[in-house]
């Protein structure tokens, strides 16, 4: 089990230097903005901003330097509607590229990039993250300008950055990311995070620890309309050939998990309901309905601790990943259609040989990829699971084992108990 070690002593001890709204700027040790203090921080220092409302943007935080707020602490990014793409796409309220922390602050971004963008590191540095709101109040404004005065590219409506998150983070070897206690909004993703391509061996994976937050997006685009769907929570694979790991402990998501290109992270998470897509939020300036991307790579799921179980195969018959499982014995068994419906207990994740044990679906959504007899159907929403002769799933309204959902989702109803 992976756990997280909180303590703020991450540094070596330095100074604090003090920010407030009504700060007497004739020494440096007080300032009244965020970014002058920034200008003499070096690693180990801690920056108290004290209560007050700072309208300030592409704050670069040095090595080793933690932000704390105190009292209500506000730290308001906004660029002008008529900003560039240029401007707009390369700024963001805080650029967090190292070692640092940040406490007990609200960070907000409009017509820009991110509240926070955690990139570009060397590897092998740590964040701390506790006890912050992080919320993009769009870039609607900025394309809305747009379209009212008709400009052109590479300032024109197609410009504009769409995929706005909360939180826009990026990987590199041997990163560690500590959330605690945070609160993501966005019209689009609360939280994204990508790795990148081959991770340097030495460093090894990174990991992400995400614990009691809450992840809201309103599923809006650039033009006000719903987008049909939510994906607060992004994860992007660049390839890194690591096992990098993110670690979802009791947290709050309005809507769909979404990987973007075929995955290699490992995620583990007890959000009971958890629905994901693939590659539904599209590029920066794209939003694109895709699935299918699963299939490139059936042997990942999320690794979800309430709706997942490792059981015996007690039957005669192997289980190949995909197909329907029973009840049998103390353990389970190949389920087919001359078993009643009641005995269906889920899908099994892996390929499971008789008197082995492996990965059963009980409970909540899950794609229809993985679900084996499905791959030439067209389903629907609203339309019922049944279970053919070999143990692969097929359409049956008459024996309702599963519920087609949204976007290709299909819900198990939990089918746990007395196991």
């Amino acid at each position: 089990m992976v756990c997280s070690v909180w303590a703020f002593s991450l540094f070596a001890q330095g100074r604090v230097i003090l920010v407030r709204t009504d700060a007497d700027n004739s020494n440096n040790s007080e300032f009244m903005r965020i970014a002058d203090a920034l200008k003499i921080a070096r690693s180990g220092d801690e920056i108290n901003i004290y209560e007050g409302v700072y309208h300030e943007q592409g704050l670069m935080v040095p090595d080793g330097v933690t932000l704390t707020g105190i009292g209500s602490v506000t730290i308001a990014g906004e660029l002008p509607p008529n900003v560039s793409t240029e401007i707009s796409d390369n700024t963001s309220t805080i650029d967090l590229f190292h070692d640092g922390n940040l406490r007990n602050l609200t960070v907000t971004a409009r017509n820009m990039r991110y509240p926070v963008h955690s990139d570009f590191s060397n590897g092998n540095t740590v964040q701390k993250i506790e006890n912050c709101r992080f919320i993009h109040y769009g870039n609607q404004e900025m394309y809305q300008y747009r379209l009212s005065n008709n400009t052109a590219s590479p300032n024109g409506v197609n410009d504009v950055f769409r995929a706005q998150s909360a939180w826009g983070g990026g990987l590199k070897a041997g990163d560690k990311r500590y959330f605690r206690s945070c609160y993501f909004e966005s019209p689009v993703r609360a939280f994204s995070v990508h790795n990148n391509v081959d991770f340097h061996l030495t460093y090894g994976a990174s990991f992400t620890s995400i614990e009691n937050c809450v992840m809201i997006s309103h599923g809006t685009d650039l033009d006000g309309k719903p987008l049909g769907f939510t994906v607060p929570l992004h994860i992007q694979s660049l390839q890194s050939n690591s096992p990098d790991k993110i670690m979802l402990k009791d947290c709050e998501i309005n809507g769909y998990l979404c990987f973007q290109n075929p995955p290699t992270f490992e995620v583990f998470c007890n959000t009971p309901g958890l629905k994901t897509i693939f590659n539904t939020a599209g590029a920066s300036k794209q939003i694109k309905p895709l699935t299918g991307q699963v299939k490139q790579n059936l042997s990942f799921y999320v690794q979800n601790s309430e709706e997942i179980k490792k059981l015996n195969n007690e039957g005669g018959q192997i289980i190949l990943r995909g197909q329907a499982v029973k009840r049998h014995k103390r353990g389970i068994a190949l389920m087919t259609s001359c078993d009643k419906g009641k005995q269906f207990l889920g899908v099994a994740m892996q390929d499971i040989k008789p008197g082995k044990s492996g990965d059963v679906k009980y409970s909540g959504y899950l794609l229809s990829d993985y679900f084996r007899g499905l791959e030439n159907l067209q389903i629907m929403e609203g339309q019922h699971l049944g279970v053919d002769k070999y143990g692969n799933f097929r359409l049956d309204n008459q024996r309702n084992i599963a519920l087609v959902s949204g976007l290709q989702n299909i819900l198990i109803s939990d089918k746990s108990e007395n196991q």
